[in-house]
């Protein structure tokens, strides 16, 4: 039987207030890099997205993603893998690069040069399901040109923002020369990545070490609770339509968020 590999998804890492948008996706930094010291301390092998995609890892490696182009991505999370060797890729939108609480073209080219991959989230970070076929296209296209003119570096991975698009979006990806799609829903990949939408477990602040610990060792009791989860959010998504799920989701979370330092 092929081997699993984890894919884990991770946005901004902060102890900060954050935007309420963001909700529970917001880690420390010290609870992230409990994650990744333990990952070291156990052996446990973190593959590249390449090694992935060609089935070369060994039964529960992990591959470590982080979505929306954070700032902390070249401040916390790029300085702690380069020390302890471990591949990752990050995924940034081209049209929020540089913008108050996401990196920079620098930052991004520092990684990139760092040998870690970073490929597309999108041009803007608008949700794929409701979009007219000539606008996913060119959030596609556009986005995979700039960064490869950016950075210089060939682009071949796509995060569907917000796990959003579906099968056109997959379609349309590989129409536009992505060989490699994540979504957000939770599971393990088996064998190579092949051409589907990869499954991933986004770490939530509210898991703790935990949840990490299920995560990673794939515990069938909170992979099934993960995926059911999952299974909720898409049915409300697709009841109420992307935008008013949207404005639903923006609502609870401003109830629920800490209010903000002045």
């Amino acid at each position: 039987m092929s081997p699993r590999a984890v894919v884990l998804m991770y946005h901004r890492l902060s102890d900060g207030p954050s935007d309420p948008e963001e909700g529970d996706y917001v880690l420390s930094p010290s609870l992230f890099e409990a994650h990744m010291r333990w990952l070291a301390v156990q052996g446990r092998q973190v593959v590249s997205l390449a090694a992935l995609s060609d089935g070369r890892y060994e039964e529960r490696a992990v591959a470590l993603t982080f979505d929306d182009g954070c700032d902390s991505d070249a401040t916390v999370a790029g300085p702690l893998l380069r020390s302890l060797g471990f591949p990752a890729a990050f995924f940034v939108n081209p049209a929020r690069v540089g913008v108050e609480g996401c990196a920079s073209w620098d930052q991004l080219r520092e990684l990139a040069e760092g040998a870690f991959t970073v490929g597309s989230h999108g041009l803007d970070h608008a949700l794929f399901d409701d979009l007219a076929p000539s606008e996913l296209e060119r959030q596609l296209a556009e986005s995979r040109r700039e960064i490869e003119d950016r950075l210089e570096r060939k682009v071949d991975a796509l995060s569907l923002p917000g796990g959003s698009g579906g099968e056109r979006a997959r379609r349309t990806a590989r129409a536009a020369g992505y060989t490699l799609v994540f979504g957000s829903r939770p599971g393990p990949v088996r064998g190579p990545a092949g051409t589907g939408i990869l499954p991933r477990f986004a770490q939530r602040r509210g898991q703790g070490f935990p949840g990490f610990q299920a995560t990673v060792d794939l515990r069938p009791l909170f992979v099934l609770h993960q995926q059911l989860r999952y299974q909720v959010t898409r049915a409300g998504r697709r009841l109420l339509g992307t935008r008013a799920y949207a404005g639903l989701r923006r609502r609870r979370l401003d109830r629920g968020a800490p209010a903000r330092r002045a």
